[in-house]
């Protein structure tokens, strides 16, 4: 009776081992079919991308690392992302993967503001709205972007926090007056105490400088020109040092001596 109870418990295991081997083989060759097989089959098909950026496609794709022979499993989109919102270049990028062989990038460039000069002025540099420096694949299409001056940028990366709200209000003049915008050639910073900066404002129509702040809008910017003509018209253009618009009523610093 023992010996029949052994023997069933025996086969019993015998079984279930047998049954466990061919589970794992069959995962084991599950495994490689989808190795040799089903990945190699599964490369990114398609791209649609969507960027503002002025470069070729082949660039934007070089600038993440994308090749074109990525695999639709095996990309990471959280890591794509990092490398292309770790370029200077790139303000958002967002990345979809659309089964089964699709991916999706939309990339959101720095729009440039005004440019700066580095290096003791042997190297042109664009900025944003916010204020971040980057290099520019080619500056020939932002020369007639105001120049900024008057600060120390070297070895950083961005402009400094204080001077924010004026640039903000300095793209929202880009986008909704632009031929207004086109009208400053240069704005000259100069630090004051503490974080406090003041700005010169230059034309290209004007040579009289004005001192301006946070609130420059089309309007003001029209103010700002049809001062500037009766005072290029006036006898005493010569002895004006700047006119200050940081408030409603405009003043006139005449220059010492005068």
């Amino acid at each position: 009776m023992a010996e029949a109870v052994q023997g069933a418990l025996y086969f019993r295991v015998r079984k279930i081992l047998f049954v466990s081997i061919a589970v794992v083989l069959f995962l084991l060759v599950l495994q490689i079919v989808f190795r040799l097989v089903i990945l190699p089959r599964m490369e990114i098909a398609q791209i649609l991308l969507e960027c503002n950026l002025n470069l070729s496609d082949q660039e934007i794709l070089m600038m993440g690392g994308l090749t074109g022979s990525e695999n639709y499993l095996s990309l990471d989109a959280a890591e794509l992302v990092s490398r292309y919102e770790s370029s200077p270049l790139i303000r958002k990028a967002y990345v979809e993967k659309q089964f089964p062989a699709t991916l999706k990038l939309v990339l959101y460039g720095r729009s440039a503001l005004g440019t700066v000069f580095v290096e003791g002025g042997r190297e042109v540099m664009v900025f944003d709205e916010y204020g971040v420096l980057y290099n520019a694949v080619d500056s020939s299409p932002y020369r007639d972007l105001p120049v900024l001056s008057g600060l120390d940028l070297e070895d950083i990366t961005a402009l400094p926090e204080a001077l924010t709200p004026f640039l903000r209000d300095l793209m929202t003049l880009k986008a909704d007056s632009p031929l207004l915008f086109n009208q400053i050639s240069e704005l000259s910073v100069k630090k004051l105490e503490g974080a406090l900066y003041e700005v010169l404002l230059y034309t290209s129509a004007y040579g009289l400088p004005v001192l301006v702040s946070t609130g420059l809008n089309d309007g003001v910017m029209k103010k700002i020109l049809l001062v500037l003509d009766s005072l290029d018209t006036g006898t005493q253009a010569g002895e004006i040092e700047y006119a200050d618009f940081r408030t409603d009523q405009v003043v006139l610093k005449i220059r010492e001596g005068n």
